[in-house]
């Protein structure tokens, strides 16, 4: 994994810690050196202070990486801030940008919380562009249904069960069911398998993490559960090598188990 960071000098040497080689973590000095790395998006997630020097700037640096974030709106973004008012708001800037995880320096930045937070980051960063495959489908159901999908296949490890799932719409099992079949979309069950998946095949292309630990990252009780419904959603080896498919490949190949009825899946088609 590559990452990319605008931060003080004890913060990267942190984010060194969590991810340590043959992972990569480079800094750039100066905020313009950022907005100039970012635009050319040569690295698997970005982690940013963008309060480092002077607080006070912060709001406007982050007007500047608009334009270049605009282009890339999946693109994993991770802000490590320090608690101070203008940190806070600063977050909130960046979270008008582009989806982002939230690190409190000090707080919930050991090395393992570090480590956790980029993989999640980067799972929501590919559920953004699974979930345009069914952005039609999505539409059609009420709002607290597809808040509470979108939300799922951002962070699966917080949801354990259809029930849960269920509940977080705040509706009927019966009723939610109702309104998949309506939009054309596949079973809960599926769509949480689904969000499990995408999530745990991303985190392996880039994490460089034992399968045991990338399945349970995303809520799967062991590696071997997590091959198996790999090959139940893609007919793929039950130990795949991840980086043996692209993530346009595994997208289309998911896209299809998203719907009940055959739908034409923005990546185009698989050979596989």
């Amino acid at each position: 994994m590559i990452v990319l960071s605008h931060l003080p000098s004890l913060s990267v040497a942190q984010l060194q810690r969590a991810l340590p080689p043959p992972h990569v973590v480079s800094n750039s000095v100066t905020w313009d050196e950022l907005v100039a790395r970012v635009h050319r998006w040569q690295h698997d997630v970005a982690v940013i202070d963008p309060c480092v020097g002077n607080e006070h700037l912060a709001v406007a640096r982050l007007g500047r990486l608009r334009p270049v974030l605009a282009l890339a709106p999946s693109a994993p973004v991770i802000a490590y801030v320090s608690v101070s008012v203008a940190a806070m708001r600063a977050v909130q800037a960046l979270g008008q940008l582009v989806p982002h995880e939230l690190i409190i320096r000090g707080v919930d930045d050991s090395p393992d919380a570090l480590a956790a937070a980029v993989h999640r980051v980067v799972a929501a960063g590919a559920a953004i562009r699974l979930m345009a495959c069914v952005a039609t489908s999505l539409r059609e159901l009420p709002p607290n249904m597809s808040a509470a999908i979108e939300a799922m296949f951002h962070r699966p490890e917080r949801v354990r069960s259809v029930s849960e799932l269920v509940a977080t719409a705040h509706t009927t099992r019966r009723s939610f069911d109702r309104w998949l079949a309506r939009a054309g979309l596949a079973p809960a069950r599926t769509l949480l398998a689904c969000a499990r998946a995408n999530a745990a095949f991303h985190i392996l292309t880039v994490g460089r993490l034992p399968r045991r630990r990338a399945a349970a990252l995303v809520g799967y009780s062991s590696a071997r559960s997590l091959a198996r419904e790999l090959h139940a959603l893609t007919g793929w080896s039950r130990s795949p090598k991840a980086a043996q498919f692209t993530k346009d490949e595994f997208a289309t190949a998911l896209g299809r188990r998203l719907a009940r009825r055959s739908i034409q899946s923005a990546f185009g088609e698989s050979s596989h």
